[in-house]
């Protein structure tokens, strides 16, 4: 029974103990889990000598030397299963992390594909090309501006924070491409206050929701009115982008959700608890409030 018991003790300390009182953060419950199942084993070793054919040795001179082994038994058992049990809980740690890892580089993956819009690069070109026809200054102009902003998606989105410069500068010339292509109906105004100057963001983080609102916010008949709002205040930003929807909403494009989901899970693993994003969706409108804490 020293040995079975210490055996059984094992696989009670690593599969039970351990995770519902010691992981748990209950220190004292699992103190007192320990302390029962040593007075149990104390009690079982003194029950069976006495039962065995040493009885009457044990009448006369306790074993206190079998105790004492029963009991070095019984520590090495519970560090060994406690030592076991927190590699194997590291190991299991170390693997979730690298699992988020994985997921994140999925994620960013899937969210750059998404970026890479044809439709606007195609709509783009149409405008760029219907200016050149007409011999427009605006041509060189608006072909600069599709330059800078493949470049950005291209090149600058790949690091992991850039100067917020680049993401308002790529945010401003989306708008006036769109400005090129867009019937008078629709009207678009375009807010910024503050010092973006030495402040770093992640890339693309505000333009799934600047693309949102040109993607299901415009229209060649309704009056569709697109607001977007970014002021900085020190390191704080806070950004709002709202457009009402066409009578005829998602009839020719279907929403996905993919590009605002991925952003989504971006501002989770990057900034944590330093953001806040609320979005309203109703049948007639379409705002995000976002609030960010650059560095």
């Amino acid at each position: 029974m020293a040995s079975v018991f210490p055996i059984g003790f094992y696989y009670l300390n690593y599969y039970k103990l351990i995770p519902l009182f010691y992981l748990q953060k209950k220190p004292i419950t699992y103190l007192l889990s320990i302390l029962l199942s040593l007075t149990i084993l104390i009690i079982i070793a003194n029950i069976f000598t006495y039962l065995s054919d040493n009885r009457r040795l044990y009448e006369s001179r306790p074993p206190f030397p079998f105790l004492i082994h029963s009991l070095l038994l019984f520590v090495v058992v519970l560090f060994v299963s406690l030592g076991l049990r927190m590699n194997s809980e590291w190991k299991k740690a170390e693997e979730e992390i690298i699992k988020i890892e994985k997921e994140k580089l999925n994620s960013e993956l899937s969210y750059l594909k998404a970026q890479i819009n044809p439709h606007f690069l195609f709509n783009s070109l149409n405008s760029i090309y219907s200016l050149a026809i007409i011999k427009s200054d605006q041509t060189a102009e608006a072909v600069m501006k599709l330059s800078n902003l493949m470049r950005y998606v291209i090149l600058d989105v790949h690091i992991p924070f850039v100067p917020l410069e680049k993401e308002l500068g790529y945010i401003i010339n989306f708008i006036e491409l769109h400005r090129l292509r867009l019937a008078d109906n629709n009207q678009i105004n375009f807010r910024f206050s503050g010092n973006p100057e030495g402040l770093l963001i992640s890339p693309f983080i505000l333009v799934p929701f600047v693309e949102n609102a040109f993607k299901h916010g415009t229209s060649a008949i309704d009056s569709i009115n697109i607001n977007i709002d970014i002021s900085l205040v020190k390191n704080r930003l806070d950004f709002k982008v709202d457009n009402n929807k066409p009578s005829k909403y998602f009839e020719n494009q279907p929403s996905t959700g993919v590009g605002i989901e991925n952003t989504r899970k971006r501002l989770e693993m990057i900034y944590k608890k330093n953001y806040t994003l609320k979005i309203s969706d109703t049948d007639n409108k379409f705002e995000v409030d976002l609030t960010l804490l650059l560095t």
